[in-house]
């Protein structure tokens, strides 16, 4: 079967341009063209970069649509005219992701860093995105739902989940390891501790007022941001000398300097956390030639990471801790992530 009915019109959270309110409002709905799908969404996740593209704050990140969302999940209704009708077919289960679309054939494209592509389209910045009823995804570079992980689950891993098993994949840490998580009770970093559990790390987890949910999650070891004087030197007594390697989920130019202090001789950070203004890193020379460290950084994964950093769920070996809202309340979790009062994962139940 080619496509099921599809109404002409339907619910999409639309951001004005001139006031950059948002709010539900019918709109036509998407029409797939070429090797698009369109999906029908059941549920998608609000992500820090939402609250970038909303607040226009991050230069590269100005948005050409007024629909965002990009941890969409949900079913096949329509196949574009040049979708493969033999690989994807109306009903399956398909995600709709941060990266829209890209070349393929570029050198980033060709060595493992697809995600960066300069001709890449993004959902929610290129096209429109997963905060409504209906919206496109590429079968060109599309994902596949695995049966054991429901629509719920699955929506947070295709941004924030995979961008934070990448971030511990590009680390390299042997397991038993330290590694500290900044934002370690938000939407990424409850998720990081999940994951670097699973691989065989040992957790410092940096927050404020969620020491519950992190040790709830396996954490080792919490520490209160707001509660401490001393981070860095907390972070090194809990450690025995330091952590190997730190994940900035957080946006904070503190979580940044505290962590190029707390790291042991060659250990590793990897920023992931976009400060609201710029941020200059407080490390020179001397700490590469006499420190032996390492500064990386990654922004979500490519398919292959996707679909590893979902079997993690399928597994049983990461839960995201959900909290269901709906479409008329994305510019409140804006707001929640702003603050940073977030616990979890905030979803939108969208069918």
């Amino acid at each position: 079967m080619g496509s099921v009915s599809v109404p002409e019109t339907s619910l999409a959270a639309i951001q004005d341009t001139k006031t950059k309110a948002i709010s539900v409002a019918q709109r036509p709905t998407p029409v797939p063209v070429g090797t698009q799908v369109l999906v029908k969404v059941n549920y998608s996740g609000v992500c820090a970069t939402d609250l970038h593209l909303a607040r226009g704050t991050v230069p590269y990140l100005q948005p050409k649509v007024s629909v965002g969302g990009h941890e969409g999940t949900g079913v096949i209704v329509n196949l574009g005219p040049d979708a493969d009708g033999a690989q994807w077919h109306v009903g399956d289960r398909v995600a709709v992701r941060w990266v829209h679309i890209v070349c393929g054939k570029c050198e980033v494209c060709t060595t493992g860093y697809e995600n960066l592509c300069r001709s890449r389209k993004l959902a929610g910045k290129d096209v429109e995105g997963a905060f409504a009823e209906y919206a496109i995804a590429d079968s060109a570079y599309m994902v596949r739902l695995p049966a054991e992980v429901s629509d719920a689950d699955a929506a947070p891993i295709l941004c924030a989940g995979v961008t934070v098993y990448k971030a511990l994949k590009i680390a390299n840490l042997r397991a038993g390891s330290w590694v500290a998580v900044a934002g370690a009770g938000g939407g990424l970093g409850h998720l990081a501790i999940q994951y670097a559990r699973a691989m065989g790390l040992k957790v410092v987890a940096l927050d404020a007022r969620k020491r519950d949910l992190c040790l709830s999650l396996g954490a080792d070891v919490y520490i209160d941001v707001l509660e401490t004087d001393d981070c860095v030197a907390e972070v090194v007594r809990a450690t025995d000398g330091g952590a190997h390697g730190a994940l900035i989920c957080a946006s904070s130019d503190r979580a940044y300097s505290d962590a190029l202090k707390f790291l042991r001789p060659t250990g590793t950070l990897v920023c992931i956390g976009l400060p609201p203004k710029p941020t200059a890193l407080p490390v020179g020379p001397a700490d590469f030639v006499a420190r032996g460290i390492k500064v990386m950084g990654t922004s979500t994964g490519d398919r292959q990471d996707t679909v590893e950093a979902l079997d993690f769920v399928a597994k049983g070996q990461v839960k995201p801790q959900l909290i269901e809202r709906g479409l008329e309340e994305i510019e409140e979790i804006l707001k929640e992530i702003e603050n940073g009062t977030v616990q979890g994962k905030s979803v939108i139940k969208i069918a």
